[in-house]
């Protein structure tokens, strides 16, 4: 007979005690990989700069870009995408609500987790649209969510992405 396998459950009480990088998926501890290559880290500094300017371009000051915070989705998951924007909330120590775009920026070690568990939750919890960048190739996937569900949508050079009713934004894709 097989020896049952205990499986330990983790919450957002026990999130904020640990060490290190970590994210919690449904109860369970993911540790972060190690820190991404220099590509990775200028493609996100790159957008970050770009969605930041079409925001003050367009004068909306309920949205914010964030890098690498912390979004609390439930009592047992929290994500730390590369780059976020929320709109009509304040951001304090984390991320409380679904953000309206996420970004994130593929590395070797996480492009399978972006594309596929990543993907899942960003769409079950309605993030109106989620890009996927690839630094190697400088390729782009985007999507936006209708009706329940992602669809694909065309990536041009410069995108349009409509955030609140009131803000919608032109970013230019870095190569």
């Amino acid at each position: 007979m097989p020896v049952p396998r205990y499986i330990p459950h983790y919450t957002i009480d026990d999130y904020f005690q640990w060490e290190g990088e970590w994210e919690l998926w449904s109860g369970i501890a993911v540790s972060m990989s190690p820190s991404p290559f220099g590509s990775h880290q200028k493609l996100v500094t790159k957008l970050s700069h770009r969605f930041v300017a079409a925001l003050e371009q367009r004068g909306c000051d309920d949205c914010h870009v964030v890098a690498e915070l912390d979004w609390i989705v439930s009592e047992e998951t929290i994500v730390r995408p590369d780059l976020s924007i929320v709109c009509g909330s304040d951001l304090l120590r984390f991320i409380d609500k679904p953000p309206t775009l996420i970004v994130e920026v593929f590395s070797e070690s996480t492009k399978h987790k972006d594309q596929t568990s990543k993907y899942a939750l960003y769409e079950q919890q309605a993030v109106k649209y989620y890009l996927l960048a690839d630094p190697l190739s400088s390729t782009y996937e985007a999507y936006e969510l209708h009706n329940g569900a992602y669809q694909s949508m065309p990536v041009r050079s410069v995108m349009k992405f409509e955030l609140q009713s009131n803000c919608s934004v032109m970013v230019q894709l870095p190569t």
